[in-house]
């Protein structure tokens, strides 16, 4: 939406994500062997934090909620409106 009503900040977002996918797309087969090496195959990030899943998602929940909260307060602090 803000790349379509010419707003540079989406525009230069986009470049730089479009020139990363390039970048890795040109760079993987240098790589491929790199990312591939590891004995990590299945694991995932609860495995490597001895979690269960439910525990990290939570957690990642409270955390996103308390970030909107948190960002709302500052915003209302520096006289924006957090309504909008």
């Amino acid at each position: 939406m803000g790349a379509a009503s010419g707003r540079v900040d989406a525009l230069v977002f986009m470049a730089g994500l479009v020139f990363g996918i390039w970048v890795f797309a040109e760079a993987y087969l240098a790589l491929a062997g790199f990312v591939w090496s590891g004995e990590m195959a299945g694991a995932t990030f609860a495995d490597l934090l001895g979690l269960p899943f439910w525990v990290l998602a939570a957690a990642v929940v409270v955390i996103a909620l308390g970030t909107f909260w948190l960002v709302g307060k500052f915003e209302l602090h520096r006289g924006g409106d957090a309504s909008s």
